[in-house]
């Protein structure tokens, strides 16, 4: 935006003279500024008209080439010379090294104050503004019912054709969803950006051998959308911008409709899940809610949950996978972790949609799922989808862990269970592990063997390689040690064996095996 020289001309009250290079009248003048130094190109942006009235300028002509050479450099638009005070009238030479050069001259007389021709060129700007404005409100109501009616290309055509550009929109991975004109294509600026990022909300202008492109972000909160890319062969304009970020936010708009429809289904299904899932709903009603949902569950649900990646983040991602894959969430957090319901015996597995969800949360994720239920045990699956999910971060397993996996498992390797077994074998096994040490003995692995199959003499001791009467001296030996314990009795066979299975020998290494 900036206001015609040819304009300024046309205005009498100012009284200006063209003396050189008329035909650059066209150009457009940002602003009006009067400066009297010798080299005044260290204060200028471009496209101002300087106004001066030659103090420092002499009529040499190798000086008034070098002035004018020092202002084209600087983009300077016009030169206005106020004359009758420093010079009685504009100096030839300057006249003919500004007509060589190409820069629009013009002679301010005396009674025009310079103060006039910037107020002129101020007003005219202000007037442009305020006419852009004007304009823009026009636009934009025609912009909101073409997407009331015609959706994102209806939006992308009547940018384009406000704005006299190319207009594209642009997916994720970059391909075009609208263009106009029709056969208009994405600039290479605009696909070398790549994808959106939220960081930045303003359009990004760039200019290079495809004109002038700038490219908005096409987004509502954290969701993307893509990008709306405008190409012209101008210096784009406010009201440019202006309609821009208008048309983005309402192909964002048109865009969220499905999707702001299934978060708030998604809200209802995570309040039904957790009344499933705490036992406050009938199985009869709990049918009935999924069957109207599309939800198939014939062979009965299993529970899958998500530890690591933050219980919103991940019930996000796994609700863009099921919907991919024509399942609606049911799903909510739960203790720092992620829990969905997941229908028994479908192609979709707890794994694809595990992964799935990991590959858009790029962070590290364990799973646990739960045995088959049916909708009347939803506690008992989140219970076991929660250990086994422990289990799956403890092992640092990117599979998902089933629980039915973890028969006779589950105690050890659940932290939790894993520090009492610890300390119970630090207690219990210690004194058993000194004696070995000290004596060279195999009291620990004879017990091992001896309850691992269940107090059998005959197997454990085949088990052993040894004779069963050495494996009851050995187990003598152990009783004595760990203060005449009963092996005959269960509970303590248990205990012994449960301890066993966390025992790590002093310095660390790992006995559970």
């Amino acid at each position: 935006m900036g206001v015609p020289l040819a304009w300024l001309i046309r205005r009498q009250d100012l009284r200006l003279r063209v003396l050189a290079d008329s035909g650059g009248l066209d150009r457009d003048v940002i602003w009006a500024h009067s400066i009297e130094l010798a080299d005044p190109a260290p204060w200028l942006t471009g496209g101002e008209l300087l106004l001066t009235t030659g103090l420092r300028l002499t009529a040499d002509s190798g000086a008034c080439e070098q002035y004018v050479g020092r202002l084209v450099k600087a983009g300077v638009a016009a030169v206005g010379f106020g004359i009758g005070l420093s010079h009685e009238r504009v100096p030839e030479t300057l006249v003919a090294a500004a007509e060589e050069a190409g820069l629009p001259l013009l002679e301010v007389p005396l009674p025009t104050p310079f103060v006039a021709v910037a107020k002129a060129v101020m007003e005219r700007l202000a007037q442009q503004q305020y006419e852009g404005v004007v304009r823009a409100s026009r636009i934009q109501p025609r912009m909101t019912r073409a997407a009331l009616h015609g959706g994102a290309q209806a939006v992308v055509r009547e940018l384009a054709v406000s704005t006299a550009t190319s207009v594209v929109l642009l997916d994720h991975d970059g391909k075009v969803r609208a263009a106009h004109p029709p056969d208009a294509a994405a600039p290479e600026a605009a696909l070398r950006a790549g994808p959106p990022s939220r960081e930045h909300a303003a359009a990004a202008v760039s200019a290079g051998q495809d004109g002038v492109v700038a490219v908005q972000q096409v987004r509502v909160g954290p969701r993307a959308h893509g990008r709306l890319v405008l190409a012209a062969d101008r210096t784009l304009t406010p009201v440019d911008h202006l309609l821009l970020g208008h048309a983005a936010s309402l192909v964002a708009l048109e865009a969220e409709k499905p999707l702001r429809l299934r978060d708030e289904q998604n809200r209802v299904n995570g309040l039904f899940l957790r009344m499933l899932l705490g036992g406050s709903i009938t199985a009869s009603a709990a049918l009935d809610h999924l069957t109207d949902a599309g939800f198939p569950v014939r062979d009965g649900i299993r529970v899958l949950v998500l530890r690591g990646g933050g219980p919103r983040r991940a019930l996000q991602a796994v609700g863009t996978e099921l919907a991919e894959r024509g399942l609606p969430l049911f799903g909510r957090g739960h203790g720092g972790c992620a829990a969905v319901l997941l229908p028994a015996g479908h192609v979709v597995t707890a794994q694809t949609v595990t992964d799935g969800a990991r590959a858009r949360l790029r962070s590290r994720t364990w799973a646990g799922l739960s045995a088959v239920h049916d909708l009347a045990d939803g506690p008992a699956a989140l219970t076991e989808a929660l250990n086994a999910a422990s289990v799956a971060e403890a092992r640092g397993s990117l599979a998902v862990v089933p629980f039915e996996s973890l028969a006779g498992q589950l105690l050890a390797v659940t932290p939790e269970t894993r520090k009492i077994l610890v300390t119970l074998a630090e207690t219990q096994l210690a004194p058993l592990a000194a004696h070995d040490a000290a004596h060279g003995t195999d009291l620990l692995v004879s017990l091992r063997a001896f309850l691992e199959h269940n107090g059998g003499w005959e197997a454990a001791s085949a088990a052993l390689g040894v004779h069963r009467h050495t494996l009851r001296s050995r187990m003598e030996r152990v009783r004595g040690l760990l203060g005449a314990a009963d092996l005959d009795s269960a509970h303590v066979r248990a205990e012994l064996l449960l301890a066993l299975s966390a025992w790590q020998e002093p310095g660390g290494s790992d006995r559970a095996g």
